[in-house]
């Protein structure tokens, strides 16, 4: 009688060779003498991924396809091939049996880890683009000439009238803070944020740790972070509170008085 062979998991096969690719990297990052932080600045790839990466932890990881990209960004940082090293780890797709499938959505469930994919994409490519933009704007600047400031008379102060005391009290008037809402936002580690503001988008994109921001908003002002555990929020100068939990995404509105 034949046996048939056990046949192997993919994903136990994915998972034993990123632990290998991981320990190779360790090894070539540490004998160039290369800290985590600095192959993070260089990558724009977050700590922690880098760390999974060493570590063979697929759980802390994204999708198969993009641990492929952040394994190349890491090997070609080291001086390695990085298409020949990434080739390594290989991406398991599973064929379609029948017809009836091929209109079916795949089971893709979006994670914080894409969209740390997706704005680390975004900041690669828009980097250099920025910079020249930049670059261009100031030289245009200094070609244009210094304004002729036309010398103005002062008008004369007009004196004023005297008015009559009245003896009732008129309210006092409302200040900046109950007219709006501004609110404070200052990062102690990297999350991704999206600002609205009275039904306006203000921002929305990848922030790093330490970076305070402030935004105002006429009747209300909606914040949502992907690391609420990390955003610390100050509304109307008011003590500063913790958005949410580390790791977990929240969305919180804030609205005048």
């Amino acid at each position: 009688m034949f046996r048939k062979k056990p046949k192997i998991d993919p994903i136990v096969q994915q998972r034993e060779k990123l632990q290998e690719l991981g320990s190779r990297l360790q090894n070539i990052r540490t004998e160039k003498g290369l800290s985590l932080d600095v192959v993070s600045r260089k990558t724009m790839i977050p700590r922690r991924l880098l760390e999974a990466i060493e570590m063979g932890q697929m759980e802390n990881l994204p999708e198969p396809i993009y641990i492929r990209w952040l394994i190349k960004q890491f090997a070609e940082t080291l001086g390695l091939d990085g298409v020949a090293f990434s080739s390594e780890f290989q991406v398991h797709v599973k064929p379609q049996t029948t017809s009836s499938n091929f209109l079916r959505l795949p089971n893709f469930q979006l994670r914080p880890f894409h969209l740390y994919f997706f704005y680390i994409l975004l900041l690669l490519f828009s980097v250099r683009t920025i910079s020249n933009v930049l670059e261009q704007s100031t030289l245009e600047i200094n070609r244009l000439p210094s304004p002729v400031v036309p010398s103005v008379k002062p008008s004369p102060v007009p004196q004023p009238t005297p008015v009559q005391a009245v003896t009732a009290t008129n309210p006092p008037a409302k200040t900046e803070l109950d007219k709006s809402v501004i609110v404070d936002i200052q990062l102690k580690d990297d999350s991704w944020l999206k600002v609205i503001s009275d039904g306006k988008k203000e921002f929305e994109g990848l922030l790093p740790s330490g970076t305070h921001r402030t935004w105002k908003a006429d009747k209300e002002l909606t914040v949502r972070a992907g690391n609420a555990g990390s955003v610390f929020i100050t509304v109307n100068k008011e003590q500063a509170k913790q958005l949410g939990q580390p790791g977990q995404v929240e969305e919180v509105t804030y609205t005048a008085n």
